[in-house]
């Protein structure tokens, strides 16, 4: 046979199952009755992990054959051992014909071939072709004999590298020698990179390795690799002891888009924050301004009133001469032709005669304070016209021993001015309290994750050739957690960015309630292992019409809470009632509770009650479900005793689609089996 032939190994295997032939690929695999193994056996005589298939690599060649091991990777034997060709033992490199029993109802053959053409037919003939067929094949190994040295050095070679468990790992590992040539790649290397063996020191993982080894004097160096689209992390070995370089390489291609997509969102938030501040800080200037001008305007108006009594007819203002006894005697019309009052036929009667009894006598009661006290007295009083409701200012002074001059002034728009203020103040206060929540809720839920990003990207930087491949892993491990944590929380964000905006669709669609309860019972409980989610559907339940997407928000928000505030090993009751007209979702938990004072602001976005201690939250999760549950036309209730727990009751109605559409619901996620109890009552 050529040397640059591939050979193809086979493994028929006869069990409950029936018979069947599987192709072995260049990889050191296990057999058992257990579900995770590489080959799966159907027999209860078979142990869960009954014995491995180990690689043996020919070297100086690309060839490689298999050799047969009783027991697990631990070297755990198997309970009924192994037989090759009648002969039981513990391991066996396997020939062209072997036949293996693993029990008495499980037996396998192992073939080999130069033909590809042999594995599709064998793929496609009956079970009684199969037996002559195979006896008909000749062994491809009979011009590739190699010494008993060369093989010994082969089994033992590759009996050190599965003890070190690289053809198991799922990354590309690489061994060359300093003059290029590859000495080792294990299957994922294999797999990812067929090329290689054909392009050498020309394929992007090898290209100037070699120069680097030579001229640098650190045995240790980190890159990163772009083959196709994809992006590695490659970490360089030089063994000094052996001459050789080992290369290790890490697809980093999801960890990079990540890293931009974050750089991407945060200079978008700074920018919309810097953009907000300015807009802050010019109102509030032109509010100064605005409250400054009014200020002066009212003192020069005294001074002039004090100073200069000629001066008054110069004010385009209603203007009465009227009687301690509170008799209008005489008047000067303002510039607007609206009487101040209720008749325009107002001379030599009494103020309780043109005006509403209220007014009038509060007016009489400035009169005699005016007398009094000898000061300026200022009411201000509404009145109803043909042109809407009218804002007045009178102001009454003393001009002789027995009358005093009102001064009637509609100020109308200044109210409305007043009120637009105050208006503007609110929204100026609600925003600057908004910001420095957000701004304190992103420094605290950004801070940890970021702190534990940089110091496990240190670690690894400086200190990668004294870690082993599992602490690399956890402190990767750890920054994609922190990383997914962040995105996670700028998706809240943006998500409540679109509600406030009124960006999101409402898009009712048929839902089995009961079903998709059910299933997302099933997700959330898989996160805790701490609480116990106790679902139970009341009734039977129709098919409704609602907004998936939103229900998940809003279910989802309201059970993570009540695992995050409960103690450990409570139970949170979620209880579905479904109405005529409407569904009820029920969410108890045995937590913390909420302070009453605190409740009406719950849903208010980043605020969180005073009594939340050091459990994380950003404020955001109930701002959404009340977005969401708005957005349905729904109402959401809540009750809550320090100490004892809280209740959230949502009630939704049904949308208006054809429940008939029943045939056409799917679920929105595909079932999972949870871990933690689930009791469904």
């Amino acid at each position: 046979m050529n040397q640059n032939q591939n050979i193809e190994h086979l493994l028929i295997i006869e069990d409950l199952r029936g018979k069947r032939t599987i192709v072995l690929e260049s990889a050191t695999c296990s057999i058992g009755r257990a579900t995770t193994n590489s080959i799966v056996l159907d027999s209860p005589e078979i142990s869960r992990y009954h014995a491995i298939l180990l690689r043996l690599t020919q070297p100086e060649t690309t060839h490689h054959s298999f050799r047969l091991i009783d027991g697990d990777l631990q070297g755990k034997r198997s309970k009924n051992g192994i037989s090759v060709n009648g002969c039981s033992c513990f391991s066996h490199d396997l020939q062209h014909g072997d036949e293996i029993y693993f029990s008495k109802d499980v037996r396998a053959r192992y073939y080999a071939t130069v033909n590809r053409a042999d594995i599709e037919y064998l793929n496609s003939c009956e079970d009684e072709e199969v037996s002559g067929f195979l006896s008909n094949l000749n062994s491809p190994f009979t011009t590739l004999i190699s010494s008993d040295d060369t093989k010994s050095y082969s089994c033992e070679t590759s009996l050190e590298r599965l003890a070190s468990f690289p053809e198991l790992i799922a990354n590309p590992i690489i061994e060359i020698d300093l003059l290029g040539n590859i000495t080792y790649l294990n299957p994922a290397a294999v797999s990812q990179f067929p090329n290689l063996r054909q392009q050498g020191l020309r394929h992007p993982v090898l290209a100037g390795i070699v120069s680097m080894v030579e001229n640098e004097q650190q045995t240790h160096f980190v890159r990163e690799v772009t083959v196709g689209e994809q992006i590695f992390e490659q970490s360089i070995h030089y063994i000094i002891v052996g001459e050789l370089i080992r290369t290790y390489l890490t697809d980093i291609t999801e960890r990079k888009r990540v890293e931009a997509l974050l750089k991407q969102s945060y200079e978008e938030l700074e920018h919309r924050v810097q953009q907000r501040t300015a807009e802050l800080a010019s109102i509030n200037i032109s509010l100064k301004d605005e409250i400054a001008e009014r200020a002066r305007a009212e003192n020069a108006l005294k001074q002039s009133m004090a100073t200069n009594r000629a001066l008054l007819n110069a004010i385009p203002d209603w203007m009465f001469r009227i009687t301690k006894e509170g008799t209008v005697v005489n008047f000067k019309a303002g510039k607007c032709v609206e009487v101040p009052l209720l008749s325009e036929e107002f001379l030599e009667k009494n103020l309780g005669e043109v005006l509403p009894s209220e007014i009038g006598q509060s007016m009489m009661n400035c009169i005699k304070e005016a007398f009094l006290t000898e000061e300026l007295q200022i009411l201000e009083y509404q009145l109803n016209s043909h042109h809407g409701e009218k804002d007045y200012e009178v102001r009454i002074a003393i001009t002789s021993e027995n009358e005093v001059m009102a001064i009637v002034r509609d100020i109308t728009e200044r109210k409305r001015v007043e009120q637009d203020i105050r208006h503007a103040l609110e929204k100026e206060k609600q925003l600057n309290e908004l910001k420095t929540r957000f701004v304190t809720m992103t420094s605290h839920e950004f801070r940890t994750p970021l702190a534990i990003i940089l110091s496990s990207a240190e670690l690894i930087e400086h200190y990668a050739h004294k870690l082993d491949e599992k602490k690399k892993m956890t402190h990767l491990q750890r920054i994609q957690t922190a990383v997914k944590h962040m995105t996670g929380l700028l998706n809240d964000v943006l998500v409540l960015g679109k509600a406030e905006a009124g960006k999101i669709e409402f898009m009712p669609t048929p839902i089995s309630l009961a079903q998709f309860c059910r299933q997302l019972v099933e997700e959330v409980q898989l996160t805790t292992s701490t609480h116990t989610i106790v679902f139970c559907a009341h009734n039977q339940c129709p098919n409704g019409c609602l907004d998936q997407q939103l229900l998940r928000h809003i279910l989802t928000n309201l059970l993570t809470n009540a695992i995050k505030y409960s103690p450990e090993s409570s139970l949170v009751q979620f209880d579905l009632i479904c109405e005529s007209q409407k569904v009820i979702f029920r969410i108890q938990d045995q937590g913390i509770g909420i302070p009453a004072n605190e409740q009406p602001e719950l849903f208010n976005s980043f605020f969180r009650a005073s009594n939340v201690g050091s459990i994380s939250g950003t404020g955001l999760g109930l701002s959404i479900v009340k977005k969401a549950v708005d957005l349905h036309g729904g109402q959401i209730e809540v009750e809550s005793r320090l100490g004892e727990g809280t209740t959230f009751t949502v009630k939704l109605p049904y949308s208006g689609c054809r429940l008939s559409d029943k045939d056409k619901l799917v679920s929105l996620h595909p079932s999972t089996t949870a871990t933690a109890p689930l009791l469904n009552q």
